[in-house]
């Protein structure tokens, strides 16, 4: 494979120490880029570089710059709001634009770098919504402007919920625009991939699902003893807070009834305020942040995945899958994942069901072990990063071909 000496990879946060899904899949394509291109790193951070994230970041990159992301004071936020009022930016763009406006050179890198430019995120985007940007692979972790209509919909609050629906209107008059100029876009599934291509009709669209090292992510399961035991992983996020309560206060029930000694365990990093709404609820077992979730893959006897409306693709997913875990989950928690109800994964209609699903695994460790495996088979076959990483690369070497071409050449295809 020849060798790119120009990539420019735009991350928004650290992608490393991987702590959430946008950074382990930011990770994990930075990892699998760098295994063909030789990558410039931009990271927008809010605190600097630690020598560790240093050290690590430049395992993967030539060279890493750091802009600091401008959105913790009070009057940087606020200039924020003025950008998104007068701008028409959604707010994470908008903290883009007044960050880099703070860092010149980061921009004019940006700007007029002669390579492929690869983002972790879609706000990246913004940056070339007024101009052709053939160079450009727009890497998504949600669909865009539907993020924002779930995150409204979910939201607790009237004033989150409001800010939401803001900018929904925001995204979607920017990323149609967007769409028109990159020359590639990566969605994380196929659903997020339709509904892209709703907003952008003639730029092309590949899907590179959320990635796992499964060479990382492997079993190392024992017969454990104790009480039979779920597994649920995250944060503290809407989305999960959302499946908790529905799990422990519409299904834990009905599984206590049959199980009386079961248990669910909840790792990751969930605030204690988060903790605490779940307190009367003896059942429910909290580990707090984690440096390595394996073990309790390993230590739990199936991982639940009781989502309603979601969107993108669960990472928490592609974990259990790797890890050789039976899975139960309503039909939007395998979304983008390539699962099938009774053979790899159980699926559910309703909170009855679930339990029942779940009772039944809990009860029986051969039915465990073969969806188990049925579901790392999955993962080996289509998650495993190796797997991702060749067809990422050939999308990277594809719109560098075509950036090449003359501007006249590629114009009808980039600035319609």
């Amino acid at each position: 494979m020849n060798i790119c000496p120009k990539l420019l990879f735009l991350a928004w946060e650290s992608p490393w120490p991987t702590h959430s899904g946008a950074s382990l899949r930011s990770f994990g394509l930075l990892r699998e880029l760098s295994k063909a291109f030789t990558v410039q790193l931009l990271v927008l951070t809010r605190q600097p570089l630690s020598d560790a994230q240093q050290a690590e970041l430049h395992r993967h990159a030539h060279s890493v710059i750091r802009v600091p992301l401008r959105d913790q004071q009070l009057q940087d936020r606020g200039r924020v709001l003025q950008r998104c009022a007068i701008r028409g930016l959604p707010y994470h763009s908008a903290v883009l634009h007044y960050s880099l406006a703070h860092s010149p050179e980061a921009l004019h890198t940006i700007r007029y770098f002669p390579g492929v430019v690869f983002t972790s995120l879609g706000h990246w985007g913004s940056l070339v919504a007024d101009r052709p940007g053939p160079n450009w692979i727009l890497n998504q972790c949600d669909a865009d402007v539907e993020f924002w209509r779930i995150y409204a919909a979910q939201a607790s609050k009237a004033s989150v919920r409001l800010a939401a629906l803001i900018n929904l209107g925001l995204s979607r008059a920017l990323f149609p625009k967007v769409y028109r100029n990159v020359g590639h876009i990566v969605s994380v599934c196929e659903e997020d991939r339709q509904l892209t291509a709703a907003l952008a009709h003639n730029t092309k669209i590949d899907v590179i699902e959320n990635g796992v090292d499964c060479s990382y992510y492997a079993p190392n399961r024992e017969e454990r003893q104790g009480p039979p035991r779920m597994l649920f992983t995250g944060t503290s996020v809407a989305r999960n807070m959302r499946a908790l309560h529905y799990f422990v206060r519409e299904v834990l029930p009905l599984v206590l009834r049959m199980l009386p000694s079961a248990e669910l365990l909840v790792a990751g990093s969930f605030r204690p305020e988060a903790q605490a709404e779940f307190a009367t609820v003896p059942q429910v077992r909290f580990t707090g942040r984690v440096d390595d979730i394996r073990p309790y893959f390993d230590q739990s006897d199936l991982f639940v995945a009781p989502f309603q409306e979601t969107h993108g693709s669960k990472l928490k997913l592609a974990e259990a899958m790797a890890m050789g875990m039976a899975i139960v989950s309503t039909p939007q928690g395998i979304r983008g994942m390539p699962l099938i109800n009774n053979e790899s994964v159980l699926v559910a209609q309703n909170p009855v069901e679930f339990a029942q699903l779940t009772t039944r695994l809990l009860l029986h460790r051969s039915d465990r072990q073969k969806l188990g495996e049925a579901a790392r088979r999955k993962a080996l076959q289509y998650l495993d990063w190796p797997v991702l990483g060749k067809h990422l690369c050939e999308i990277v070497q594809l719109v560098q071909k075509r950036a090449s071409l003359p501007l006249h050449a590629v114009g009808r295809s980039y600035t319609r």
